[in-house]
């Protein structure tokens, strides 16, 4: 079901209403890292009318989580999303730590201070 409106805007192109969609969120049911009889929630963006908003294969996604709200916007090329980025680097030093862990002595672990991605005796 589409409605189709558009809104007079002064501004740029962006503030332009190209469609109104109605979509109905849909259950999957996941046995990894669910228990029993739990699922996740999807939410389906299929159509022309995707690629129509200016979305192409490939393109890098920013999803923005509020409060009953999803906003979807396309990365500029180049962007960097130092939210994601600053996860990642947390990532890799806990992945880091647990592998120098698992190569020395308990004791000689717990002389090693990590911080900034730096590895400093106490």
């Amino acid at each position: 079901m589409s409605t189709k409106k558009t809104l007079k805007s002064e501004g740029e192109n962006k503030d332009e209403l190209l469609e109104v969609r109605r979509l109905t969120v849909s259950a999957v049911f996941i046995r990894e890292g669910y228990r029993e009889n739990e699922y996740a929630s999807r939410i389906l963006l299929l159509g022309k009318w995707v690629r129509k908003c200016g979305f192409e294969p490939e393109d890098k996604l920013t999803v923005w989580i509020y409060p009953d709200r999803i906003v979807i916007e396309k990365e500029k090329p180049g962007m960097v999303d130092t939210k994601l980025l600053a996860r990642v680097q947390n990532e890799s030093s806990r992945l880091l730590r647990k592998k120098i862990k698992e190569m020395v002595h308990p004791e000689v672990f717990e002389q090693l201070r990590f911080v900034n991605g730096e590895i400093k005796v106490k």
